[in-house]
């Protein structure tokens, strides 16, 4: 079975914009990668091909009613209760692949985001759907759940759609990419790495082509310009009205032009050169060159005076009922650049939390979650519009270096959670940090957006404190790592947790 969309097109209430403009798609059986920046259009994508929202022009056939795994783990999945009770081969199979624990589906609540992760996926795949969509289906995953993950879906024989920064899951999975990039979208055939080559081939091409083409306009412009004075000069020599009325061989030669035709041609000469300058200032539209925000920030950021800006004496804390983490002395410093790596469970987020309630700083403290809940993000973006001009254009700038356009968050009602992310960071910036919190800053972020991040964060003098299963995004910004490692019981479940420093 082939899904295929027809010139969809849909624009939120309130938006100048639309947020998918005239797309058109076929999918086929297998997973199909969604790529692009974050408010690019992916997540409303989603949505109109599974029938989630209603189509406002064109069609999608056939119409049957998707499943969508969303990026949020807020909320337990639909479903849930349903596939706790089930102890049928598949469901018993989907526990075993994805390593969940038949106590997770019965306290929801109580888990890391990351296992809450694996549960909606789970739940997902259980109702085998003939149409699923996956919204960044790794977040939150440590390395050895994303392989599991991966073992998992590869089995999945429906038409899948998969939006994802993750590039070794798209490479792994997908037989095509659709790029989705200001409501517009093309498909690439290939894993994600070859349909990227693709796509940069063809970005390169667009530049020459409107590198060209802005040359070519310039000439005309400087061409028509002096017909336009051949032109004029030409018509002041054929008006009788400054001759002499004696001047009967004068009034003859301007007659003979005209009778022969030659009064108009340099006039028609001229007229064609517009004609040509309208057909480059076309060809010059159609070179999209999708813009690239680039260039350095200024931060009003710096150490804080104090040394030490949180402590904890060694000791322990209760994980849940049988299981404790086991932690020496830690402390954060003003200039300290601490990375928390550890599988999913181990209990990163609780001591995170522990030492936030310690930092002893009245200020500057940037703290951004995990999760971001939806209406909290609708207040933040109508802060963002009530604010005067000069500080929503210093924060649009900040939200535009770190990769999403200005104009898209000002647009509408709703912020995708890359985007609201963005806007919370933008937000500390602002100010005076001293001390910059993310718990998983790469979730939801697609990869040029991460990079992006990363050299902000590269610039910024204050203390940093980042729980990632991103590595190579730890390597880059982090000098101190606090290794959480995980006991294993005799079931092979998770033990006690023992945290040590490195670096």
């Amino acid at each position: 079975m082939f899904v295929t969309a027809h010139h969809l097109t849909y624009t939120y209430e309130g938006a100048d914009t639309a947020a998918i403009d005239d797309v058109s798609i076929a999918f086929a059986p297998g997973w199909t990668g969604i790529v692009g920046p974050n408010g690019a259009g992916k997540s409303t994508l989603l949505e109109l091909v599974c029938g989630n929202l209603d189509i406002q022009a064109g069609s999608v056939t056939p119409q049957i009613k998707g499943s969508i795994c969303a990026q949020s783990t807020d909320m337990p999945p639909s479903g849930l209760e349903e596939f706790a009770c089930d102890y049928g081969p598949e469901a018993v199979k989907l526990r075993h692949l994805l390593g969940i624990d038949d106590s997770w589906l019965w306290r929801y609540d109580t888990l890391s985001h990351g296992e809450r992760k694996r549960i909606q996926i789970a739940c997902a795949l259980a109702a085998d759907p003939p149409l699923l969509a996956l919204d960044e289906p790794t977040n939150h995953l440590d390395a050895d759940t994303r392989d599991q993950v991966a073992r998992t879906l590869a089995q999945y024989g429906g038409v899948g759609l998969l939006v994802s920064h993750d590039r070794l899951l798209l490479d792994e999975l997908v037989d095509s990419c659709v790029f989705v990039e200001n409501g517009r979208a093309a498909m690439v055939s290939g894993t994600y790495s070859q349909a990227r080559e693709q796509m940069d081939l063809r970005r390169r091409t667009a530049c020459a082509e409107r590198a060209n083409a802005r040359r070519e306009l310039v000439r005309l412009k400087t061409e028509r310009a002096r017909r336009d004075g051949v032109a004029a000069r030409s018509s002041s020599r054929r008006s009788a009205r400054r001759l002499d009325p004696r001047d009967h061989d004068g009034r003859a030669r301007i007659n003979l032009a005209v009778v022969s035709g030659q009064d108009g041609k340099v006039g028609k000469l001229s007229s064609q050169m517009g004609k040509k300058v309208e057909r480059a200032e076309k060809r010059i539209a159609d070179a999209h060159v999708a813009k690239v925000y680039e260039g350095s920030l200024h931060l009003n950021a710096e150490p804080a005076g104090r040394k030490v800006l949180a402590s904890m004496d060694a000791g322990c804390m209760e994980l849940s009922e049988d299981r404790v983490l086991h932690h020496p002395k830690l402390h954060i410093g003003n200039t300290d650049r601490i990375g928390f790596a550890g599988r999913n469970g181990a209990g990163k987020s609780t001591l995170l939390v522990a030492m936030l309630e310690r930092v002893t700083l009245e200020e500057g403290v940037v703290n951004i979650p995990q999760e971001i809940a939806r209406e909290q993000g609708r207040r933040l973006l109508a802060s963002v519009k009530a604010m005067n001009s000069t500080d929503q254009g210093r924060l649009l700038s900040i939200v535009a270096r770190l990769d999403s356009p200005p104009e898209r968050i000002l647009g509408g009602d709703e912020l995708s959670p890359g985007e609201m992310r963005k806007l919370m960071l933008a937000q500390g910036l602002m100010g005076r940090p001293r001390l910059i919190v993310m718990d998983e800053p790469t979730n939801h972020l697609d990869i040029s957006s991460i990079e992006a991040l990363q050299a902000v964060l590269t610039d910024c003098p204050c203390a940093l404190v980042l729980v990632s299963h991103d590595e190579r995004f730890l390597e880059e910004l982090t000098t101190t790592r606090w290794v959480f490692d995980v006991e294993r019981t005799a079931q092979n479940g998770l033990g006690d947790t023992r945290v040590r420093v490195e670096g």
